[in-house]
C-alpha cells in the first residue's frame, strides 16, 4: 500500500518495493489503486509461489549451515558474506526537488538471498513459476523483476523488518550485481538465471522510474496505459479498475 503524508515542506512516500515495480513494471494504473487501499485476493500463483520461497527457506535452515554476520565482517570490503535466506530487509530512499515541494520516497521490501563475493554485492531473487518453459525465448528478465533487484542492491539493509535507522548498515563493495533466478514451482530447481553487473544505464533506468512512480502518486501527471487486453485480463486488480479494457 502506497502511503502520502506531509509535513512542513517535505512530503514523504512510503511503498513497498512490490507496490513500485508492479506499477512501472507492469501497469501504472496500479498506483491510485494503491493509495486508495485497494487489496486484490492473492492469486493462486502468488500463493503457490509463496509456499515454495517458504520452502526453499526451510531447506536452507536445515541443509546449510551458515555462520552468523559480524558487523566487523560486514564492513570489510574484503570480506566474503552470505547471509541466510530472507534474513535481509532493506530500504531504499530517494529524494527528489520538484517546484512545488521536497519529496523523500521510500521503499521497503525483504530480499531473497544477499552475499558478497570477491568485493562484488550480490543480490538474488528466485521467481518461482509454473510454465518456466515460457521464458526460453527471452534474454533479458521482466521490467518489473529489473526494478526489484535494482530497488535491492541500492538500499540500505537491516536483520529486522521495523524501518528503524539505528538498525540500517551498509555492504562495502567494488562492484554491484544481480541474479535473477527462473525456478520450477514444483522442483524448486533454477530453470533459466538472468545475471548482469549494475551500470549507470540500469541505475538511470532505476532513477527516471522511481521518479516517474512519485509524480504519478502526486497526481503532478497521470498513469500511461499499457493498452494490452492481456495485461488486463492477467491483472489481479482488474475488477477495481475503471481503466481496463
Amino acid at each position: 500500500m502506497i502511503k502520502i503524508e506531509k509535513e512542513k515542506n517535505t512530503t514523504f512516500l512510503n511503498a513497498a518495493v512490490t507496490d513500485f515495480t508492479d506499477a512501472m513494471g507492469y501497469c501504472e494504473y496500479k498506483i491510485p489503486l494503491s493509495i486508495q487501499g485497494i487489496k486484490p485476493k492473492p492469486s493462486q500463483s502468488l500463493i503457490l509461489g509463496t509456499k515454495a520461497h517458504h520452502a526453499e527457506e526451510k531447506y536452507e535452515q536445515e541443509h546449510v549451515e551458515l555462520e552468523p554476520v559480524l558487523i566487523e565482517e560486514i564492513e570489510n570490503e574484503q570480506k566474503n558474506i552470505e547471509f541466510a535466506r530472507e534474513n535481509v530487509y532493506s530500504t531504499l530512499s530517494m529524494p527528489f526537488e520538484f517546484p512545488s515541494e521536497n519529496v523523500l520516497v521510500t521503499l521497503s521490501g525483504r530480499i531473497d538471498k544477499i552475499s558478497r563475493v570477491d568485493g562484488t554485492l550480490i543480490v538474488q531473487d528466485d521467481k518461482f513459476v509454473g510454465r518456466p518453459q515460457t521464458y526460453d525465448q527471452k534474454t533479458q528478465p521482466y521490467p518489473s523483476q529489473l526494478l526489484q533487484v535494482l530497488a535491492y542492491l541500492n538500499s540500505v539493509y537491516s536483520g529486522k523488518r521495523k524501518n528503524d535507522p539505528e538498525e540500517w548498515f551498509e555492504m562495502p563493495h567494488s562492484s554491484k550485481k544481480w541474479e535473477l533466478r527462473i525456478c520450477d514451482r514444483k522442483t524448486r530447481e533454477p530453470y533459466k538465471v538472468f545475471s548482469d553487473y549494475q551500470d549507470a544505464f540500469s541505475l538511470h533506468y532505476l532513477h527516471t522510474s522511481l521518479e516517474k512512480f512519485t509524480t504519478i502518486a502526486l497526481d503532478f501527471i497521470e498513469p500511461e496505459h499499457h493498452n494490452s487486453k492481456p495485461k488486463c485480463n492477467a491483472c489481479n486488480l482488474k475488477s477495481f479498475c475503471e481503466f481496463r479494457i
